[in-house]
């Protein structure tokens, strides 16, 4: 009896070190190895013995660069990190490996799977320093199916608060725009995403800084990555990696549109000039404009363009504008007052010949005619004439007067049409329509007058 009991506390003690081998195995494995296994299931939330291990921010290099700045490449660890889980829509998953893509391997699957990090940037870039390279870092130990071929990521900036410890699927916060993407292969190793934009608006406070959150492919299937997350006691944690210049720039830039006409078409051209004080350079152009003293409308934004084609213009209307730079080191100058001004004119000029006796017997008489232009105003007429109903002759031809003297060839009827171009080169069109006509009778017989003739007296 006393071997069956010594057999059995024997036996006892073997099982109790194979679990806890098996324990140890696992964790070392998920956070100190290169490689993370696929998750057990259901997957409780992990727990370390001790404390989160404590990440330091570390400057990489620093060097002077040839007009005597200082250039940094700066790392900086995470400062939170989850993954939330549609399968497990109420269940936090702030410590222990990172999970991305969609989980449907086992009885209990996890469903699709995205990453929340967020890093500390307050305190760890000076004031008027420019960002030349942000990377956000992530070390994948794991994908499923072994040799997956590269999945397509994505990084969106989170616009909402969240917590590590209590994030969830249902709580997930709200999104703001993609920033970055990335292909995430199969092979373990250094993943980057190129996430320069959005560490400048941080920076600037163009942004808040919510953090971001990552995205795969969530189509339903067994495919998905697993990351090393801060809470290894590994070098493998997430980080971001900064690559800055410190130009000490506090000021903004000083940015001007450039004057305008008088007078526009429908489309037109509008460029604006800038300079920057503190020398780090002028990253973006905002541009504003108002019609007839109304209310300021944004136009042109984040541009790095130094004009643009503003089309669509209204007759008449009273056009202003204004225009900011932002600099490189997130420093954005006040709009102010109007900085040109324009109106448009998008209508051909109006011309007619004045009226004309209706017959004459003499073969030379003055014709005139009237313009007019309600915008940039005239530049030429072009006055045309047709005899006896033949083809129209251009008699005057880019002229700056308003009457000429008219030799009539023969006796006959005489049709005249005129038209103008304005300053914008914009043309009134002849219609082929007589706007005065006149016969001509100074060779005998002549015609006899009747009552609705104007009399005319002849010559000789």
């Amino acid at each position: 009896m006393n071997k069956i009991n010594r057999l059995g506390r024997y036996m006892g003690r073997i099982l109790l070190a194979l679990l806890i081998l098996t324990l140890a195995v696992d964790v070392a494995a998920q956070e100190d190895g290169p490689s993370i296994p696929a998750p057990e299931r259901p997957r409780p939330p992990f727990t370390l013995e001790g404390e989160i291990p404590q990440h330091q921010p570390r400057v990489l290099k620093s060097t002077l660069t040839p007009e005597g700045l200082t250039n940094t490449i700066i790392e900086l660890p995470v400062a939170a990190d989850a993954y939330i889980a549609s399968g497990f829509p109420d269940q936090d998953f702030g410590t222990g490996s990172l999970y991305l893509g969609y989980n449907l391997n086992g009885v209990d699957n996890f469903g699709a799977e995205r990453i929340l990090l967020r890093f500390d940037i307050a305190g760890s870039i000076p004031a008027g320093a420019v960002i030349n390279d942000a990377r956000l870092r992530l070390y994948m130990g794991n994908s499923a199916p072994a040799g997956d071929p590269p999945m397509g990521t994505f990084v969106r900036q989170t616009a909402a608060a969240w917590s590590e410890t209590t994030v969830t699927w249902n709580t997930e916060p709200a999104w703001g725009p993609v920033r970055a993407e990335c292909q995430v292969g199969s092979a373990p190793g250094w993943y980057d995403w190129v996430i320069t934009g959005l560490v400048e608006d941080w920076v600037s406070g163009a942004q808040d800084n919510y953090g971001m959150e990552i995205i795969g492919d969530e189509a339903i299937q067994q495919r998905e990555r697993a990351f090393h997350s801060r809470e290894t006691s590994a070098t493998l944690y997430p980080r971001l990696v900064i690559d800055y210049t410190d130009y000490d720039d506090i000021e903004a830039p000083i940015v001007t549109v450039n004057p305008l006409p008088a007078f526009v078409g429908r489309d037109f051209t509008v460029s604006w000039t800038g300079t920057d004080p503190g020398g780090s350079g002028i990253a973006s152009y905002d541009v504003q404009f108002r019609v007839d003293g109304g209310d300021w409308a944004d136009w042109i934004m984040g541009s790095t363009l130094n004009s643009a084609v503003f089309a669509a213009g209204q007759d008449g209307k009273f056009y202003e504008f204004r225009a900011r730079g932002t600099d490189r080191a997130g420093n954005v100058e006040s709009f102010g007052a109007p900085e040109a001004s324009t109106t448009a004119d998008t209508r051909p000029p109006s011309t007619v010949v004045n009226p004309l006796p209706a017959i004459i017997s003499i073969t030379t008489f003055p014709v005139s005619w009237t313009g007019q232009d309600a915008g940039s105003d005239i530049q030429y007429y072009d006055v045309r004439y047709r005899f006896n109903g033949g083809s129209w002759v251009l008699w005057q031809n880019q002229t700056l007067a308003v009457d000429a003297t008219f030799t009539a060839m023969s006796d006959g009827h005489y049709e005249f049409e005129a038209r103008a171009v304005d300053n914008l080169n914009m043309k009134e069109a002849f219609t082929g329509q007589a706007e005065a006509s006149i016969l001509v009778d100074a060779v005998a017989p002549f015609v006899e007058p009747v009552a609705w003739m104007p009399v005319v007296l002849r010559s000789g």
